[in-house]
């Protein structure tokens, strides 16, 4: 098999000939190109061997489990491979991007009731206890002072457990009488959890849980110690935010990005727009995606025109930018040539009260500075939702998606829409040809156009993404809460014009509203104190 693979064929004896080269050489050119060949597949040959034996092995051991557990009905799940009951795991929790633990709290959150799915595998046997503690530890959010203390106990008493934490939230508000023995625990926290990749700040954990004068937050700068202990992170983390939860028009901590400008691995950013930062000069070398969205003040204040300019970003494919400012020109203008991605957010409607005259549009009047983008995001002014926005984009040589936050879309809007656009669509009108409707009641599911990504194949469309008391519907047309069909049924009509924008030519897609149960989740939650300081089954989880 070998040999007859390596010999020279006749097309490339002919291929030679045909060059018009000197016997001399052309044998010469044959004997180097077999060569060349037996090297290649003797290589080829090597690596299919091992790759054959490793899938072997892992192939016999889950097969002699799976013939032992259900033909003689005598094994127990303690048997299964850690790689399937992982496997199993994944399938039956949600993924941590969907559940944010910061817009909502108490025991009936979304997050709240994931973290008891993850406790109760734990539950089942001592074996699933440890395959599921990856799953309870890779995602840390703390929302009560007496977490962060508790869980800075817990890896005390097992410090392996720090290396199981990839992402971590702090949205904690701290008494000034408890903030230094929190900050404390916090830095130790840190410290110890070397694998971090994602690392998320709220103003909490610098306010007053009397709030007995908001303006005492400016008296907190940011703790050198906490400084110090995210700055050992270089060498992992990719993702940092920080979030000022009562707006910019507060006086708020602010983040020295000096500390994680020179992160190898950092990839994504978010920080307000008023950052101290983005009056100095800073390089970001690897920076892909920057976040300046949760802006609430539009006040002008010293230095606005001067803001970001001395930013260095060579790498910057994603940007999300506030509607309500007006540095979306100065910003785009500088770093556009590389943007992929555009999102345009405005978090409370605030675009449609200070824009109240229809001439102003970001969206319509910055694009052309980006001449490589693929994906537009933006959002229509509430309440009506205007969907003809689209109709004021200019011609772009590479937008291929436009997707819209649009309020409830259902009734007559929703039906508008999928006839417009399979009309618009028939007749390859190139900025119709891929729009999307994003529900904005999932505006706090941050990523939801990349994680529900308008590229999906037709036939693999629609599917219900279920999680804690939500149930998501990704269409082609859109992506939204799955109880707008219960309460709003689309009409007939509708019905016809989306069966037809998600076919491929004269083939349907096979599937149904709930074909694809990708996130399932069964349960309701009696424990109401989850995430307060309880310890079960050897459990500490106050942390997460």
């Amino acid at each position: 098999m070998e040999h007859a693979t390596s010999e020279i064929s006749d097309d490339d004896v002919l291929t030679l000939l045909r060059e018009g080269r000197p016997l001399k050489d052309l044998l010469e050119e044959i004997v180097s190109l077999r060569k060349w060949k037996e090297t290649h597949v003797k290589a080829q040959t090597q690596e299919t061997y091992r790759m054959e034996r490793m899938l072997t092995r892992l192939c016999e051991n889950c097969k002699d489990t799976a013939s032992r557990w259900i033909r003689h009905q005598n094994g127990s799940t303690d048997d299964l491979p850690v790689e399937l009951l992982h496997t199993i795991f994944r399938f039956v929790l949600p993924p941590t991007t969907l559940v944010d633990p910061t817009p909502s709290r108490g025991p009936h959150s979304p997050w709240v009731k994931v973290l008891a799915s993850k406790l109760r595998l734990g539950r089942v046997s001592k074996r699933w206890h440890s395959s599921v503690l990856p799953f309870i530890y890779e995602d840390v959010s703390f929302r009560y002072a007496t977490q962060v203390r508790a869980f800075a106990r817990s890896l005390r008493e097992n410090p392996d457990l720090a290396q199981l934490v990839r992402r971590m939230v702090v949205d904690c508000p701290v008494t000034a009488e408890v903030r230094e023995v929190v900050t404390n625990d916090l830095a130790y926290i840190l410290a110890r959890c070397s694998g971090l990749r994602a690392l998320i700040f709220t103003d909490s954990l610098f306010s007053m849980e009397d709030l007995d004068d908001i303006r005492r937050i400016m008296l907190y700068p940011f703790p050198p110690v906490l400084a110090s202990a995210i700055g050992a992170l270089s060498r992992t983390l990719q993702r940092f935010e920080q979030w000022p939860q009562g707006g910019s028009q507060l006086t708020h901590f602010t983040f020295p990005l000096s500390c994680i400008a020179s992160f190898p691995q950092l990839t994504a950013l978010a920080i307000n727009i008023d950052h101290p930062a983005s009056l100095e000069h800073v390089v970001l070398p690897t920076l892909q995606e920057l976040d300046l969205s949760q802006e609430y003040d539009v006040r002008r204040g010293d230095g606005h025109a001067k803001r970001f300019i001395k930013w260095e970003l060579p790498r910057l494919k994603r940007l999300i930018l506030p509607m309500a400012t007006d540095i979306q020109g100065r910003v785009l203008q500088k770093w556009g040539k590389t943007i992929e991605y555009l999102e345009f957010r405005d978090h409370l409607d605030m675009a449609s009260h200070l824009y109240s005259d229809s001439s102003h549009h970001p969206y319509a009047d910055h694009i052309h500075l980006c001449p490589g983008l693929r994906h537009l995001v933006l959002q229509t002014k509430a309440p009506l939702n205007d969907f003809n926005v689209v109709n004021r984009l200019p011609s772009h040589p590479t937008l291929a998606y436009i997707d819209m936050w649009t309020t409830s879309p259902v009734g007559d809007h929703r039906a508008g829409f999928i006839a417009s656009r399979a009309e618009r669509k028939l007749a390859k009108e190139v900025p119709w040809k891929n729009i999307r409707l994003l529900d904005r009641a999932l505006n706090s599911i941050q990523r939801l156009p990349q994680l529900f990504p308008p590229d999906t194949p037709d036939n693999e469309l629609p599917r219900v993404h279920t999680i804690p008391g939500l149930a998501i519907v990704h269409t082609a047309w859109g992506v939204y809460r799955m109880d707008l069909d219960v309460l709003y049924p689309p009409l007939a009509s509708a019905r016809e014009d989306e069966d037809g924008s998600t076919s491929d030519n004269t083939e349907s897609s096979a599937s149904t509203d709930d074909s694809d149960d990708t996130y399932s989740y069964e349960g309701t939650v009696s424990d109401d104190t989850m995430t307060e300081d309880a310890d079960d089954d050897g459990m500490d989880v106050d942390g997460t």
